[in-house]
């Protein structure tokens, strides 16, 4: 029997019961920033294009955030998430900075069906189409008094005008704006139960500049709008971290130091002069985060849309055709009621049309894939189309979609307080949390952000 003397069994088995205490890989820089949607990107080349060392953070295995685009082996394309941005200056020159050309976004819709997903069965659509364009109009007349909401932000007056934080519904009626609804919803479908939210979130989805757009138009990357993204992880490189989480976190208001760990276990310390979240930042997200109590009582308050994307095949239901679902059972736009199918539309790729699935917190992927093949089986029960076997060739999660508070937090001054965590500790935010979730409009309020955070340096 081999004897041990006792010191140094004790020493072995210390040493083996210990972890590692080797230091972790540092990397330092100007930025950190989390998240590699639309405005962590975006913000990322601007600094780096400034000079400043950039690090970013992304959990998934790619860059896009919600832009995801199925490339088909014929040479079509599906963009199922974002489709397009405005047609402005912000939006242009970012393009030609990643060396993107673009085309304007049309319509690619011979016609729209309107049916009931309830029943299967075709209804009336909900409103003339002349009628609606006019409304919308006149919508925009009656909201853009509010100009702190020009520009998507939440720079709401004090005190905040009751007429904000009453149902949109109401809005609706006090305004005799009922013919708008239909397009109020095409954009803003993300917020759920459109009439019974607050006119704010309706506003947010879809405001004066959204109107203006529709005027100016939109552009879309040539050869989808996932090209953006291939561009800007050619410019940013190793700056980009994938399927990296943060772990821990140390924040103060002279820096931060963040513990990142890869999916394959290794770990790696952040040290940066200032930290940009670019992702929305609920609790569940914000795991290993040093939060303070301010900043848990406010990332507590939300509550949020599920939103599933997905590009389909074998649905029989023809090319050029939008599938819009409507209730004839419900208020002003015969709107659905969630959990719901929106809209089948056709993308320009023959034989895969689009679905975008809301619902709320508790609605599950498998759920969306469940309430779509119930959706087909109606219309197919009722000879609406030629229904053959659908199968979805790609699916996308949004979710969290759509951060909202509850009426009496807006009117207790919710987003001021929001705001004023700019900056605090270090840390800045960005993305569909703090602004309006369309790229155009991220990327404007992401260079605001990006000005503080040079002010701050």
């Amino acid at each position: 029997m081999v004897r041990f003397p006792i010191l140094t069994l004790v020493g072995f088995l210390t040493a083996a019961a210990l972890p590692s205490t080797s230091p972790l890989e540092t990397i330092t820089c100007d930025i950190c920033i989390l998240g590699a949607g639309s405005s962590g990107i975006y913000s990322a080349v601007q600094l780096k294009d400034a000079g400043k060392r950039v690090v970013v953070v992304e959990p998934n295995n790619r860059l896009g955030g919600h832009t995801e685009t199925l490339y088909l082996p014929d040479d079509n394309y599906v963009d199922y998430g974002v489709e397009g941005v405005f047609n402005d200056e912000v939006s242009r020159n970012y393009f030609r900075r990643l060396g993107v050309e673009w085309k304007r976004l049309l319509p690619l819709n011979k016609r729209t069906d309107h049916v009931d997903f309830t029943t299967g069965e075709c209804v009336d659509p909900p409103a003339n189409t002349i009628h609606t364009l006019l409304a919308t109009f006149e919508y925009r007349s009656a909201i853009k008094h509010w100009t702190g909401l020009l520009k998507g932000v939440y720079d709401l007056p004090d005190p905040v005008p009751e007429d904000l934080i009453r149902p949109f519904g109401e809005f609706v009626e006090k305004n005799s704006l009922e013919d708008a609804v239909p397009m109020v919803f095409f954009f803003g479908q993300n917020v759920g139960n459109l009439l019974e939210m607050p006119t704010l979130y309706a506003i947010q989805n879809f405001g004066v500049s959204h109107v203006d757009a529709l005027v100016r138009g939109y552009i879309t990357p040539r050869n989808g709008v996932y090209e953006l993204y291939r561009e800007a992880g050619r410019i940013l490189g190793p700056d980009v971290l994938l399927q990296t989480t943060v772990v821990d976190t140390k924040r103060s208001d002279s820096g931060v130091e963040l513990t990142v760990q890869h999916a394959n276990g290794t770990r790696k310390l952040i040290k940066a002069r200032n930290l940009l979240i670019s992702f929305p930042p609920i609790m569940e997200k914000l795991r290993g985060f040093d939060l303070d109590e301010t900043e848990t009582e406010m990332f507590q308050k939300w509550f949020w849309r599920t939103y599933y994307v997905a590009v389909l095949n074998n649905t029989g239901i023809p090319d050029r055709i939008y599938v819009s679902n409507t209730d004839p059972n419900t208020g002003p736009g015969n709107l659905p009621r969630m959990p719901f199918d929106y809209l089948l539309q056709y993308m320009g790729a023959p034989g895969h049309p689009t679905s975008k699935i809301v619902g709320d917190m508790n609605f599950t992927a498998e759920d969306a894939k469940n309430l779509m093949a119930s959706d087909f089986a109606r219309m197919k029960a009722k000879g609406t189309y030629p229904i053959e076997d659908p199968q979805i060739v790609a699916f996308g999660d949004h979710s969290p979609e759509t951060l909202m508070v509850s009426p009496e937090d807006i009117r207790n001054g919710y987003y001021r307080k929001l705001y004023a965590l700019q900056g605090r500790r270090s840390t800045y935010y960005t993305g569909l949390t703090f602004c309006s979730d369309y790229s155009s409009l991220l990327w404007a309020y992401s260079d605001t952000v990006i000005d503080k955070m040079r002010w701050g340096m």
